[in-house]
């Protein structure tokens, strides 16, 4: 028995020899399918672990809130909110910075630490130096990517300009924090680590300044297990609301928090849809191999059960031909989910700035690549095996019945005449075998589409790069001023260095309201002549801003449930706090986070105010951009300056760097299960029909004609399959941006496509088949008509 068992593995290994260049190409698309859910679920699972972690260690808060001034006793009664178990008070504002190697104005969130010890909430991880001395309130912790990317060494300065005056902070550690993963900074979409910084200083430095002492503008909490989110937050905000307070928000809405919770979600989504495509493929391939090799060996099924060998030895055997692809596709699914998941770890350190993030490839990892390719191969090899068990040996030592050959649909529809006999031989063979033709051609479908659904996000985001900074934003420069300020300003504004034109907008914290759907955000107001910032419809149509009434993204109509025509409950959270019911005028079409809209006359009459301005967008003379910066560096009324280009090439890069890496990632990806499929077809077809073609070759047909009969099916399939394939892309592509995270509050993803990425899913088929049809040419090439001809049929 073990001799006989022995035997039968030796065949297994000769078989896998004599079929190795399609075993390959199985091996391959089930390392990609099992490397990449794998890869991803060891991703997902690192970066969940080490978040957990870092919010632990550097105690992340459960609730924030920002408010104008409140005094240290308030405090108080926020401990007595039941269900926060620890409060940090803090002074936070934005400044102006003047860094040595900048030209250009870079914006920092100063955060205060305490006076002595750590922050009992939000805590940093320090990574460099060391913590600012007491009663050194110019000493300053810089986040690590600021000080990299201006290359900030301990004992640099920078420049700020505080509350009006001009400072020195000296550089004494850098850190970084779990509240400042995501760091896009006022006025940008993506992180900009040269132009948004975090800098930590002593509290009471830092409340002088800007006339805190003995108050605070911002507060954090952690609370108990059991505390109802929703139950402190509305106790927060009637406890700050008579202080000014902008709205609390639960750790799922602040900023870093979502971004990285939203990743998590996309990687889920991702690590079931695209290794599920490779895994089916997989399974397609083992069928039609193994289905072959049961055709092939009909005689030899029968002389091994006519020795002894019974029904369930005889399937084993075969079992263990698929098994042995199997085991070799996850033993290399590992070593690409190794590869892949370290490469997506290092781009979310340097991404979220995590302060480590290992990639916890663990046994239970080993077990589930097993799993999935076991049933990808048993799920294709279960139909061979079974016509193996129940394939009696008298029948077995019969050849196949012939096929039963009748007219195409062309024959019948009295087309065939029309075609060369090539192409009439070529097209009867698909028709002969409907099946494996259908399957060949979602196969190469799968991969047109993999192809498409890794590289739309480039084009969607590219896309909305465009359509806000080129359509909707048409400024230069956007300016920031620390306080309200007379329309009359806007004269001082115009006549800095540079400006040849400049409109002003009014900026105000709000909190809208609709039946029970409440949202705290901010209202811009926009003059109606304004021509730097267009309102867009959903068709991008440039719309006017009605005299009268709110204008509505139309993200925000939908969270808020109301139409055009319906009323919100308005509360102003600055100023007089004042309270109105504004009917919605219309609604836009908006990419990033959720806006309200005014014409400035009726904000500044809804504020109870004159005519105001926070705030101007200014057309620049290129020449004198930088001339322009140095002058808002002296100006202390400025809070910030955004330029328009500089962060459109500051998005652009970190997408090349991050997006573009992965874009080449699933290029391979896709190449490998197209050549995983087109080859297995191209040689199943010449080893199908080799006695066919080398009887053509007797009559006559030259070797190119007999090349194109044997390549002439790859190409119709790859024709049929290449359009459904785009098409498949497209609707992948628009169930991942429905369902996986890139519909949110925070941004919305367009469903974009590209041409080029159409073309580049293409050619990456046409290189595949034409590398399949070179493997196939030289086979055909060197085949002996005489011992083809003389092997029975």
């Amino acid at each position: 028995m073990k001799l006989a068992a022995k035997a039968l593995d030796i065949k297994v290994v000769r078989d896998l020899m004599r079929m190795r260049g399609q075993a390959i190409a199985i091996i391959a698309v089930m390392a990609c399918g099992v490397g990449m859910f794998v890869g991803m679920r060891a991703t997902m699972r690192s970066l969940a672990s080490a978040r957990a972690g870092y919010y632990a260690h550097e105690r992340f808060g459960h609730v924030f809130s920002g408010l104008k001034r409140a005094p240290e006793r308030v405090a108080t009664e926020l401990r007595s909110i039941p269900g926060v178990q620890q409060l940090e008070t803090r002074v936070v504002a934005d400044v102006t910075l003047d860094v040595p190697d900048m030209v250009e104005v870079a914006t920092g969130r100063l955060v205060s630490l305490p006076n002595h010890g750590r922050p009992r909430v939000n805590d940093v991880r320090l990574r460099s130096g060391r913590f600012p001395a007491v009663n050194r309130w110019q000493e300053a912790l810089v986040s690590e990517a600021f000080a990299e990317a201006h290359d900030l060494r301990l004992g640099d300065r920078i420049g700020a300009v505080i509350n009006g005056k001009h400072q020195r902070l000296e550089v004494v550690g850098t850190a970084l924090s779990p509240e400042y993963t995501f760091t896009p900074g006022p006025g940008l979409i993506l992180p900009d680590d040269r132009r948004f910084g975090i800098l930590w200083m002593r509290r009471d430095g830092l409340a002088a300044a800007f006339d805190l002492d003995g108050a605070f503008n911002d507060v954090s909490m952690r609370l108990a297990r059991d505390a109802s989110v929703d139950d402190v937050l509305r106790r927060t905000d009637h406890v700050l609301d008579r202080y000014g307070g902008l709205g609390a928000i639960a750790r799922k809405d602040q900023q870093s928090a979502f971004f990285i919770e939203n990743e998590l979600r996309q990687l889920q989504t991702y690590s079931l849809m695209l290794p599920s495509l490779f895994l089916a493929v997989a399974a397609f391939l083992v069928h039609i191999v193994i289905g072959r090799i049961v055709a092939t060996q009909r005689e030899q099924i029968a002389a091994m059960k006519a020795f002894g060998y019974r029904d369930r030895e005889v399937g084993m055997h075969y079992a263990k031909l698929a098994g042995t692809l199997v085991v070799c596709g996850s033993v290399f699914g590992l070593i690409v989910a190794s590869w892949l998941g370290t490469m997506m770890t290092r781009m979310y350190v340097i991404f979220y700035r995590f302060p480590e993030l290992p990639l916890e490839l663990n046994g239970s990892d080993a077990v589930a690549g097993l799993a999935v390719s076991a049933m990808a191969a048993g799920a294709g090899a279960w139909a061979a095996i079974q016509r193996t068990i129940a394939l009696p040996p008298a029948e077995a030592m019969r050849p196949e019945a012939p096929h039963l050959y009748r007219a195409t649909v062309l024959e019948r529809l009295g087309l065939a005449r029309m075609l060369p006999p090539a192409a009439r031989i070529v097209m009867r063979e698909i028709e002969r075998k409907p099946l494996r033709a259908a399957m060949t051609i979602a196969g190469i479908a799968m991969a047109t589409g993999l192809n498409i659904l890794n590289a739309f996000t480039f084009d969607s985001v590219r896309y909305m790069l465009n359509v806000q900074f080129g359509l909707s934003r048409r400024e230069d420069v956007q300016l920031a001023l620390f306080e309200p300020r007379a329309t009359a300003a806007l004269r001082s504004l115009e006549s800095l260095p540079g400006v040849l034109r400049a409109e002003p907008f009014r900026s105000v914290a709000v909190r809208l309201r609709a039946g029970r759907r409440m949202r705290t955000l901010s209202i811009q107001g926009i003059p109606p002549t304004a021509s730097l910032q267009a309102l867009l419809d959903t068709d991008l149509h440039t719309v006017a801003i009605p005299e009268d009434g709110l204008v509505l993204s139309r993200k925000l109509a939908e969270v808020l449930g109301v139409a055009t025509g319906d009323r919100v409950q308005v509360e102003v959270l600055e100023g007089k706090r004042t309270r109105a019911s504004v009917r919605v005028a219309r609604t836009v079409e908006t990419f990033i986070g959720m806006t309200a809209y005014m014409s400035l006359d009726a904000l500044c009459r809804l504020l109870g105010e004159t005519e105001s301005l926070n705030g101007a967008w200014l057309t620049v003379d290129d020449l004198r951009l930088d001339d322009l910066h140095r002058s808002v560096k002296e100006t202390p009324v400025v809070a910030g300056v955004v330029g328009r280009n500089d962060v459109l090439r500051s998005a652009r890069k970190l997408l090349d760097e991050n997006l573009g890496t992965w874009v080449y990632v699933s290029l391979a990806f896709s190449l490998a299960l197209s050549m995983g499929v087109l080859y297995n077809a191209v040689r199943i077809t010449l080893a199908e029909r080799s006695r066919d073609l080398a009887s053509l070759r007797v009559l006559g047909f030259r070797r190119s004609e007999v090349g194109a009969i044997l390549l002439g099916e790859l190409g119709v399939l790859v024709a049929i399959a290449t359009p459904l394939g785009l098409w498949f892309g497209r609707a992948l592509s628009g169930v991942m941006v429905r369902t996986s995270g890139f519909d949110t509050e925070q941004f919305r993803l367009p469903l974009v496509i590209s041409s080029a990425t159409y073309a580049g899913a293409v050619v990456t088929v046409l290189v595949a088949a034409a590398i399949s049809s070179w493997s196939a040419w030289r086979k055909l090439d060197r085949m002996d008509i005489v011992e083809v001809l003389k092997a029975r049929d």
